[in-house]
């Protein structure tokens, strides 16, 4: 293993464009050997806002005296060099120096995408949460040099759980983010030529590429029709869809303690209609309404029928929680459906994720 920089920043906020860097603090190390720390504040030429103050502890009074930015820089990129440059949510911090056209030929390394795939159960993905889940005793405070020594932690842990990977299924994964800019691409390139003494070839029959260990599990165990696109769907029958939540329907008898609610069929049935018919439809309902089963039982209706799929995109992962572990397994049970393994938040090897710090 070569050395790595670990790196994270401070801002006065989320925009690189407007808003300024308050803290850095870097972390070089060597497989599970530190080498050396950097850390500085810096001034931002602005009030740093009471907000930023609140999480970081960062005040106007404690960066007055620091260095201007572009005092700081030289330092840096000596302290960086061409070393890959390591990240929680790397292009954030990186979005900081493009102005002044620094590290644009470094490798990226991103730990959040290091464990979307090698953690894909975690239930949550920000420093802090990914941190504890791995066991590591150092705390993420909000303080640059405390979060890229967090940052060098997680990435020995989660480089170890690479190492340990069947190869094929490390072939596989390097093959998948060749056609694409993916900052986990790094750590897996490295894994794989760590564990290979020659390189795993992509098998190819006839021009195309055979399936591998991703996929195989799955298809060996559900036999399943391969979902597609209905060139017309065929609509569902709201009144049917309804039933399902009527006095008498499954629902009640599946629920003890079942109650009916007449926003929350309402509500069902604009659902079924919106998909029946490729409509639009913003639903605006408070608490009780039962919202989530309002549009799940449409939904898995719809998808039974045309053999296709719905996605459903949450705003918090509290909820994505609530759907998977609770509320798609009471519709299975309660309508007498076979639940498939659901994909686990979220671990594709797409890199245009929400991100959490």
């Amino acid at each position: 293993m070569i050395p790595i920089v670990a790196l994270d920043l401070e801002t006065t906020g989320l925009d690189s464009q407007t808003d300024a860097i308050i803290e850095i603090g870097a972390v070089r190390f060597e497989g599970n050997r530190i080498e050396d720390e950097f850390t500085t504040l810096i001034n931002p030429g602005r009030h740093i806002p009471e907000f930023i103050t609140g999480l970081t502890g960062i005040s106007d009074e404690m960066v007055r005296q620091a260095p201007h930015i572009r005092d700081a820089l030289e330092e840096l990129a000596a302290f960086i060099g061409n070393a890959p440059i390591l990240g929680h949510n790397i292009q954030f911090d990186l979005s900081f120096f493009k102005k002044f056209k620094l590290f644009e030929l470094n490798e990226n390394i991103d730990t959040y995408e290091l464990a979307a795939v090698l953690m894909p159960s975690a239930s949550r993905y920000n420093l802090g949460a990914l941190g504890q889940q791995l066991g590591i005793p150092l705390p993420a405070t909000h303080r640059a040099l405390d979060d890229a020594r967090v940052t060098a932690a997680a990435f020995q842990r989660l480089y170890a759980q690479a190492m340990e990977m069947p190869i094929d299924l490390l072939a596989e994964i390097v093959r998948h983010s060749e056609p694409i800019q993916w900052d986990g691409a790094w750590a897996f390139n490295q894994a794989l030529r760590s564990r290979a003494h020659t390189s795993v070839q992509a098998k190819r029959v006839l021009g195309e590429q055979v399936r591998g260990p991703l996929f195989e599990a799955k298809e060996e165990k559900h036999k399943t029709p391969p979902l597609q696109v209905p060139k017309e769907p065929v609509p569902i029958d709201p009144e049917e869809s309804a039933s399902v939540l009527e006095h008498g329907g499954p629902f009640s008898r599946f629920f003890e303690s079942y109650e009916y609610r007449p926003e929350q069929v309402e509500m069902l049935r604009a659902v079924a209609n919106a998909l029946s018919n490729g409509h639009h439809l913003m639903v605006e309902a408070g608490t009780g309404v039962g919202k989530s089963l309002a549009y799940l039982v449409p939904a898995a209706l719809f998808a039974l029928q045309n053999n296709t799929r719905v996605v459903i995109s949450t705003n918090t992962i509290n909820l994505q929680d609530q759907l998977i572990k609770k509320d798609i397994p009471d519709l299975c049970a309660a309508l007498g459906l076979e639940q498939l393994p659901l994909p686990a938040p979220p671990g594709t090897l797409a890199p245009s994720r929400p991100r959490q710090r």
